[in-house]
């Protein structure tokens, strides 16, 4: 069955909610009626790199049915707002880069604490696969966000970065700039650092004793 097509290419109205990390949001037509549903995939022009702002006057196509209608090409009516020189560059709330240093540190400590007692050998393969699997999960959680489709619940994200997979949580949020806008979450992500570093070295501890 195909997609009803554009109701309407010059409907206009104005951004009644937005969701940067989620890439969702509300249009309200102008003269009232039902929102319309918002997605970063429909949006074009600046507002595919910026984002919009709440209130922000837009035009944009309707496409949908009596069950749920959404904008799409969904451009900006108002002029960008000029950047003053204090004004905080758009990637102001990107986390700073210097905190992958953990990471190395990480695997000297590893190292170490290999050296001075061996440790499970399934550990550090452990480290590695979670790592990988969940840096692979924030590309597709990304991938996601922008589309405006499902997305992976950010308990299950947590409890992988819990049983290891934390540096590659860590690598996937700097590289995908996925969750960094956040700052519960990542308070979270660091809480579940130390909980698993601390549950490494209860395990070397008990395993080394004689």
């Amino acid at each position: 069955m195909n997609r009803p097509g554009p109701k309407s290419l010059q409907a206009l109205g104005r951004v009644s909610q937005w969701d940067a990390a989620k890439g969702l949001g509300f249009v309200q037509p102008e003269g009232g009626g039902e929102r319309l549903l918002l997605r970063r995939a429909d949006l074009s022009g600046r507002l595919k790199t910026q984002g919009p702002r709440l209130g922000e006057a837009v035009r944009f196509a309707v496409v949908g049915d009596a069950r749920q209608r959404r904008a799409i090409q969904v451009r900006s009516l108002e002029a960008a707002a000029p950047r003053h020189a204090d004004a905080p560059h758009p990637s102001a709330h990107a986390v700073s880069s210097n905190r992958l240093l953990v990471i190395p540190a990480f695997a000297l400590l590893l190292g170490a604490l290999h050296m001075a007692a061996p440790l499970p050998r399934p550990v550090p393969p452990l480290y590695g696969a979670l790592s990988t699997a969940l840096f692979i999960i924030y590309g597709l959680d990304k991938w996601a966000a922008r589309r405006g489709k499902a997305r992976i619940a950010e308990a299950s994200l947590h409890l992988v970065a819990l049983l290891g997979g934390w540096p590659g949580a860590l690598l996937g949020q700097q590289i995908f700039r996925h969750k960094t806008a956040k700052p519960v979450f990542l308070r979270l992500t660091w809480a579940m650092v130390a909980l698993n570093l601390s549950l490494l070295l209860a395990l070397w501890w008990l395993w080394q004793r004689p």
